[in-house]
C-alpha cells in the first residue's frame, strides 16, 4: 500500500520541521504565503587556482564592459554583475595562502587571529 505524505509530514517525521520554517516560505509552491518583496541575493565566485586572464577579465571599466568567454553564461545578468580585479586582501594566520584567502574573502577579517 502506497502512503501519500505531504511535505509537512515529511519534515515533521525527520524531526526538523521547526528548524525549516524560516525557509519553507521560500519554496515556489508556497510563494503566495510570502507577501514581502523577494530578498536580494549576492553571489560571490572564488577561483583558488586562478583564471585564464585573456578569457576572463573584461577590457573595459564601468558599466559598459563586455563579458569574455569564461563569463558569457552570466550575460543575462550583465547589468547586475560586478567584476572586481586587484582587490588587496592581505591575510595572516595559520594555513596556506589559498585557505587563508578564502577564509576572509567576504569579511577581510583574519581567519584565525
Amino acid at each position: 500500500m502506497l502512503h501519500h505524505a505531504t511535505r509537512r509530514d515529511f519534515l515533521r517525521n525527520i524531526g526538523v520541521g521547526a528548524a525549516t520554517l524560516p525557509f519553507v516560505l521560500n519554496l515556489p509552491s508556497l510563494g503566495w504565503a510570502n507577501t514581502q518583496a523577494r530578498k536580494k541575493r549576492m553571489v560571490v565566485m572564488f577561483s583558488p587556482n586562478g583564471v585564464v586572464p585573456s578569457q576572463f577579465w573584461p577590457d573595459e571599466d564601468g558599466e559598459s564592459f563586455a563579458l569574455k568567454e569564461s563569463l558569457k553564461p552570466l550575460e543575462p545578468f550583465r547589468d547586475r554583475t560586478m567584476v572586481l580585479h586587484g582587490v588587496c586582501d592581505k591575510v595572516r594566520g595559520d594555513g596556506d595562502n589559498h585557505m587563508r584567502g578564502m577564509g576572509c574573502l567576504l569579511t577581510g577579517v583574519e581567519l584565525f587571529p
